[in-house]
């Protein structure tokens, strides 16, 4: 992409996996409304597997280091505190955003897992290492229960982290199996936001907490930014379904103390009905 022909720079180098998700649907979709495509500063300071979004969303970003954005005299933009601005722009416009290119290697391994397949595939991100936020996290027995409940209507599931803190792979294997998925099932976490953007034709079900003590803490900032909407950290489409958990407590061990500490809690029926709300079970024979 020419030089001249970016608008801004954004700094991504403090930003999550869903946060970077939250940037890309929002530059996108100026970048189509506007035609103002943007470069990236990207230091990787939260991640431990980098994620270009360069590489994913090249139409909307070229990647820059400080000394090039210094030399091109770029002016930053600031999305600010992205949970209360990007979901105020999305509220006025719920437009589906979508990735713009996907690596060779990740379509070649998304037709291998697709190969075969005789069932819907769900594909469940079981959230139950979320440490900077523990009530996001699932009740392991309520998510554990989730999957044989699936499987009796004959869906095929799939884990994405079969243990906490162990995924089946990197970002290539994730992404592609969300492609080979029919459907994705997961809470409050990168991957939700991911499946969203990369997905966004296919029925997705969030099971999120419920966000007052959130909004209830950037309620000042929202009035200050004069926004009509209060925080929201559900994934960027509008036709995802969603389920609240409820609040509950388990012990927890913190070098080697013992801590009773928030988590979610759901009912398994309650998840199959929200999903079978966007995704019908299949006709068994």
């Amino acid at each position: 992409m020419a030089a001249q022909n970016l608008s801004a720079y954004i700094d991504v180098s403090d930003m999550r996996l869903g946060d970077r998700m939250a940037c890309a649907w929002w530059a996108q979709q100026r970048r189509i409304n506007e035609g103002a495509p943007f470069a990236v500063l990207d230091r990787n300071f939260k991640l431990a597997e980098r994620f270009s979004l360069a590489e994913y969303f090249p139409l909307t970003f070229s990647e820059l280091d400080a000394a090039q954005i210094a030399q091109q005299r770029l002016p930053e933009w600031n999305q600010g505190n992205l949970w209360l601005t990007v979901s105020n722009a999305f509220a006025k416009a719920p437009a589906p955003g979508h990735f713009e290119h996907l690596p060779p290697a990740v379509q070649r391994r998304a037709a291998e897992l697709s190969a075969g397949k005789s069932s819907p595939r769900v594909l469940i991100h079981q959230l139950n290492d979320a440490p900077y936020n523990p009530a996001r996290n699932w009740k392991q027995s309520d998510a554990d229960a989730l999957t044989p409940a699936l499987s009796a209507l004959g869906f095929e599931v799939v884990l994405l982290n079969p243990k906490a803190k162990t995924f089946l792979g990197g970002y290539a294997e994730m992404l592609a199996q969300m492609l080979a998925s029919d459907a994705f099932i997961g809470g409050d976490t990168g991957p939700s936001h991911v499946f969203a953007l990369l997905c966004a034709d296919k029925p997705q079900l969030a099971i999120y907490p419920d966000m007052a003590r959130d909004q209830k803490l950037f309620e000042a900032l929202r009035l200050e930014l004069g926004l009509e909407r209060p925080w929201n950290s559900m994934p960027l489409r509008p036709d995802i379904a969603k389920l609240t958990l409820r609040e509950g407590r388990r012990w927890d061990f913190e070098r080697a103390w013992p801590r009773w500490r928030r988590v979610g809690r759901f009912h398994a029926q309650e998840a199959v009905t929200a999903f079978l709300g966007v995704m019908p079970a299949p006709c068994k024979n």
